[in-house]
């Protein structure tokens, strides 16, 4: 039995694949999709840069080995969110105050000004405002369209919580998407 081509299981080991030819190749293919999930995890776009070209480096480094890895993407994704887990950390252990910590875009709720001209909540503000575990699960699930058992091997938990990770994400991103404007703005009053 043929895998379908249009399975994203099989276009992702297809991707790993061919993209292991070179590290420029790998770069090429790479560095947009990890810079792209890490804008979806975090609003301050002054490290996604950096720890995605650190992310880049230690592929560098390990190239000889991770060339004999079978999915060289995932372990690429698990070293960017143990990076940005860490940025995160220690840029909370840095907040001296909540207003300093909403500057520096922690995590909450979205406000009324990341609304759009409709009045909806944006897409990414609304996947950032997730927990983390929810934001990183149907980043890598959703958007990078990664297999379940690699969105589990990647954030280092078990399929069947990753697979809760991702529904609690989306019926929360429905709730935030669809709901009236009016109604959120009343909730972040409470």
């Amino acid at each position: 039995m043929n895998a379908d081509p249009a399975d994203p299981a099989d276009r992702a080991d297809r991707a790993d694949r061919e993209t292991l030819s070179s590290f420029p190749v790998f770069y090429r293919h790479w560095m947009p999709r990890i810079t792209g999930y890490l804008r979806s995890q975090t609003s301050d776009g002054r490290w996604v840069e950096d720890i995605a070209q650190e992310s880049m480096l230690a592929a560098r480094r390990r190239w000889d080995e991770l060339v004999t890895y079978d999915k060289p993407g995932a372990w690429l994704f698990r070293v960017a969110t143990t990076m940005l887990r860490r940025w995160q950390a220690k840029a909370r252990e840095q907040c001296t105050s909540l207003d300093d910590m909403i500057t520096r875009g922690g995590a909450g709720p979205p406000s009324a000004g990341a609304r759009g001209t409709d009045g909806r909540l944006d897409l990414m503000d609304a996947v950032r405002s997730l927990p983390r575990r929810q934001r990183e699960a149907v980043a890598l699930h959703c958007l990078l369209e990664f297999p379940m058992p690699e969105v589990a091997r990647i954030l280092d938990i078990s399929e069947g919580s990753a697979k809760t990770h991702v529904y609690r994400a989306r019926r929360r991103l429905e709730e935030l998407l669809l709901r009236e404007p009016a109604a959120v703005e009343m909730e972040g009053r409470r």
